[in-house]
């Protein structure tokens, strides 16, 4: 499992995370709000790092946001399909796959995995909050521009499953899971946006 993750430049990837998962979790606090978030259990299958799912990401260069320093030989974290046609249009499996996978322990025990891209401006995708085998998932939205007065949205979760490798994580551990899931955002005018994610993914939980 070392060999999958030893080309990823360490000290970058803690820089990195560490301001997203701030940027992102001041978004989630500040301008989006959920109905009673919905928890479920989260299953564990030591056996999922067996599937091909990971040997076909082995195969595949790593996606970068835009502010990531790049690494020509890191491989693919994320073989996620994350659909959703709202703020931005990712209704077809090219522009769905463009999503990388980090993790970091953001609330005390809450483990945060983020499974999602950024341009510059801002960024997109979903996050999974995980801590005592039970999970939560979450879509955001990102951006630099601020609309006085705007709606601020609501997200349903329809669905959702979650399996991961372990129960338990530290930092610096691998962390292989498979997502699935479909929630509806429920925005200004009561537009309704749907979001949904599926596919394997995988990283190293990042170090303090």
């Amino acid at each position: 499992m070392g060999k999958v993750f030893s080309n990823l430049n360490a000290n970058f990837q803690i820089i990195y995370f560490s301001l997203l998962f701030f940027m992102i979790g001041s978004l989630i606090s500040c301008k989006s709000k959920s109905k009673d978030k919905q928890w479920d259990n989260a299953g564990i299958d030591p056996t999922i790092i067996q599937n091909n799912s990971f040997g076909l990401l082995n195969q595949e260069d790593e996606v970068f946001s835009v502010l990531e320093k790049q690494n020509t030989v890191a491989k693919r974290t994320s073989g996620v399909l994350y659909f959703t046609k709202g703020h931005i249009d990712l209704s077809d499996s090219n522009s769905a796959r463009l999503n990388n996978c980090g993790a970091y322990f953001f609330h005390g025990d809450t483990l945060s995995i983020n499974i999602g891209i950024g341009n510059g401006f801002g960024g997109w995708g979903f996050i999974i909050n995980y801590e005592d085998k039970r999970f939560n998932t979450e879509p955001y939205f990102e951006t630099d521009l601020v609309i006085d007065g705007e709606a601020e949205p609501v997200y349903e979760i329809v669905y959702q499953k979650l399996a991961l490798d372990k129960s338990f994580y530290k930092p610096g551990d691998s962390l292989f899971g498979k997502i699935d899931f479909r929630a509806i955002e429920i925005g200004q005018d009561s537009e309704k946006i749907e979001h949904s994610g599926n596919g394997y993914f995988r990283t190293r939980v990042a170090t303090q």
